[in-house]
């Protein structure tokens, strides 16, 4: 079994100035993450079918999703660093893994899915008396690969 507040979403940043390589940070505070898996029907039904529908199966795709709260702390994959994300409009690598607290730190452990998606969606919600949150969207483009072991 795996407890829900182990597994979180990572997502792989660039540094602007390029000065140090990529690394991959887990979204800041998140409360919750998922996956979602699709395959697309195509249909194929005709006169000889009958009175029931046929289908084959088309193309898969995936959606991944993320709420969080909100911080002012630095250092962290936070709201402001998705929504630069979002707007240079590329493709970003993801990677949904188990991650354990080591000295105020999360690091990525064992990975479960990976692959890379576009930001569909990013929003923030402040309600009245109430810890501001953030909800991310992502659709998956190319495969859906297993995770590799730690």
């Amino acid at each position: 079994m795996i407890v829900g507040d182990k597994l979180m979403l990572f997502v792989e940043t660039t540094p602007a100035d390029g000065s140090t390589p990529a690394v991959i940070t887990p979204i800041a505070f998140g409360t919750s993450c998922g996956i979602d898996l699709s395959a697309d029907t195509i249909d194929t039904s005709n006169k000889m079918s009958g009175n029931w529908k046929e289908y084959l199966v088309g193309q898969l795709g995936y959606t991944v999703s993320c709420e969080s709260m909100l911080s002012l702390k630095t250092g962290h994959l936070s709201f402001s660093t998705l929504k630069k994300m979002m707007a240079d409009r590329k493709p970003i690598p993801f990677v949904l893994a188990k991650s354990e607290e080591t000295e105020g730190d999360f690091p990525k452990g064992e990975e479960y899915v990976k692959g890379q998606a576009i930001i569909t969606a990013l929003s923030l919600k402040a309600d009245n008396g109430a810890i501001c949150t953030s909800s991310i969207s992502l659709q998956g483009t190319g495969a859906l690969e297993d995770g590799t072991k730690a």
